[in-house]
């Protein structure tokens, strides 16, 4: 595309607003009990991200495109030397001796981070996998968290606070981390701590994105392809259908776990699913759905360590293991589409792209009747009324719906929100690597 960068800077608009924000936050930061006067306070900022196409390919091993969004996470870490370690975000707060976070097993810290506490397991749980990694000495530790995207409306907010938590405590510590890295621990993070079999699209978009670019990204585990600028005159937006959603929840489970089932019975040898390319796959050897006593009787296990294989459960193998194939080629189609001069036929054919992946998720049983008649609606009104196209993000069974269309077209947008959704998220802004840390 001719629109590749290595991540331009912000808007005028976008860095006020940006630094508006982390100014405010600043100025909270030093008047928190939570810290130490006159010792330094690092502050790091993670934005949640549209999923503008790919979603769960990404744990396939697909291409996915993510866009950073306007509201964020901000953290600001201290180091302590009591030996504790404290995090607070809102209301909630979390005390934990150091050597308790860093020294036991996961699976014990696991369980401690879980209940009433669940929360802490994303802001700490990459700061634990960092100090075991480095081999370092317990430490104490204050964590404040303050962020503006929506929990469990599938905009990567569990992503955002973890990649800000992870940029933040590295920093206060010394220690140089790529965005890459922090990236991977926070995923991880989530996986063996929250429990949620995240893929790598939402951490890599906080931490690598740039403002009013989609980052094209192969999940193979988590290679950046490029950094694409939206067109001229294009915006995406998210609309909240209302229902909430949660990677950590049966559905995306079953499906995860079901393209993996796939992908064994299939014998695919190479690593990730999507190395096969939809004319390669015999989706037609597939059983459309299958228990896991079923598959257990003919194969021994998936080769991925976030599947649990329930005998009792039905698994929709057939359309689970296609979708990722497809999705991969899909992303590939909108790229080359994005590419050139927008027209009526062209917006047209990046619309039918975001349709199927849409149908797709369905297909799979991710799909809800809220994001159906968003997802519906914005292509009733078309090209005619600014529109191209919608999808539902991130792990599907709700969330957010992603519109893609011209940049006036955000009043009609809005209508659409304020009809059959509950809220209108815009915006964009700049990952954590892009905008860096501050000191105060």
């Amino acid at each position: 595309m001719t629109g590749l960068t290595t991540g331009a800077p912000p808007s005028a608009g976008v860095a006020e607003g940006v630094f508006h924000d982390a100014d405010a936050f600043s100025r909270r930061v030093r008047r928190h009990p939570l810290f130490v006067p006159d010792e330094p306070i690092v502050i790091a900022r993670a934005p949640g991200r549209f999923d503008v196409l790919g979603g769960i390919a990404d744990y396939a091993g697909g291409l996915v495109l993510g866009l950073p969004t306007r509201a964020a996470a901000l953290a600001a870490a201290q180091a302590a030397h009591d030996g504790r370690v404290i995090a607070v975000s809102g209301t909630r707060r979390f005390a934990i001796e150091a050597a308790d976070l860093f020294e036991p097993p996961l699976a014990d810290l696991s369980r401690r981070l879980s209940g009433p506490d669940a929360w802490a397991a994303y802001v700490l749980g990459p700061v634990a996998l960092l100090w075991r990694e480095r081999r370092l000495p317990p430490s104490g530790l204050r964590l404040l968290l303050s962020s503006s995207v929506p929990e469990g409306k599938g905009l990567g907010s569990s992503a955002a606070v973890a990649v800000a938590s992870a940029y933040a405590v590295s920093v206060a510590f010394g220690l140089s981390l790529e965005a890459r890295h922090i990236a991977l621990l926070g995923q991880r993070g989530e996986q063996l701590l929250a429990g949620a079999p995240c893929g790598v699209m939402d951490q890599m978009t906080a931490a690598c994105g740039a403002a009013a670019h989609l980052l094209a990204l192969i999940c193979r585990p988590a290679e950046v392809v490029g950094s694409f600028e939206l067109p001229p005159g294009l915006a995406v937006w998210g609309i909240d259908s209302g229902v909430r959603h949660a990677v950590h929840g049966a559905p995306y489970r079953r499906v995860r776990c079901a393209s993996f089932m796939g992908k064994s019975l299939l014998r695919v040898e190479d690593d990730y699913l999507t190395a096969v390319s939809p004319r390669e796959l015999d989706a037609e050897r597939l059983p459309e759905r299958m228990t896991g006593a079923e598959f257990l009787r003919v194969r021994d296990g998936v080769d991925d360590e976030m599947s649990v294989i329930e005998p009792e459960v039905e698994y929709p193998v057939r359309a689970a293991t296609l979708h990722p194939v497809e999705e991969h080629a899909r992303v590939e189609t909108f790229l080359r589409l994005l590419d050139g001069p927008m027209s009526r036929s062209r917006a047209r054919l990046l619309g039918d792209v975001m349709a199927a992946s849409h149908e797709g998720y369905s297909r799979c049983g991710l799909g809800a009747p809220e994001t159906d008649g968003i997802v519906e609606a914005v292509r009733s009104a078309g090209w005619e009324r600014g529109l191209i196209g919608a999808r539902v993000s991130g792990g599907g069974s709700g969330g957010t719906v992603v519109v893609l269309g011209r940049e006036e077209a955000e009043p009609a947008v809005r209508r659409l929100a304020e009809t059959l959704g509950v809220e209108l998220v815009g915006g964009t802004s700049p990952g954590a690597s892009s905008f860096g840390t501050r000191v105060v």
